[in-house]
C-alpha cells in the first residue's frame, strides 16, 4: 500500500463477489460488502490487527493485514457454507437454518465443471 494512504482509505469497504469451495463457486447475487476495522495493538510495538464481522452470516474474522483480513472473511465463508448450507435442514440447529436461508437469499452454489 502507499504511503499517502489515510486511515479512511485503509478503512473503505470491500466487496466479495464470489468464494470458491472446492468443486464449485459461492457467487454472491450482489457483492457482499465488507467494512473492515482496526484492533489497536495492546501494548506499544504490538501488530495491528484488522477485523470484520458480519453477525447476520455468523461471520468474524481478523487478520494481520487487509489482504489477510479478506482472505480470513472468504475463509469463514466457505466453512459456514459447509458447516450449514450444504446439510440439510433436519440437521441444523433452528439459528443456523435462519442462517442458512440468509445465504441463501444472498449467494447461490455454482458448479466449476
Amino acid at each position: 500500500m502507499s504511503a499517502n494512504k489515510t486511515e479512511t482509505d485503509l478503512l473503505a469497504p470491500f466487496e466479495i463477489w464470489e468464494v470458491l469451495l472446492d468443486n464449485s463457486t459461492i457467487k454472491f447475487h450482489k457483492p457482499l460488502v465488507i467494512r473492515p476495522d482496526i484492533l489497536p495493538p495492546e501494548e506499544p510495538g504490538d501488530p495491528i490487527y484488522w477485523t470484520a464481522d458480519v453477525p447476520d452470516l455468523d461471520i468474524s474474522a481478523v487478520g494481520i493485514s487487509l489482504e489477510e483480513l479478506g482472505s480470513c472473511v472468504r475463509s469463514d465463508i466457505r466453512m459456514t457454507w459447509k458447516r450449514i448450507v450444504q446439510k440439510g435442514d433436519n440437521e441444523l440447529t433452528p439459528e443456523d437454518q435462519a442462517t442458512k436461508q440468509r445465504l441463501l437469499d444472498i449467494a447461490e452454489e455454482v458448479s466449476n465443471g
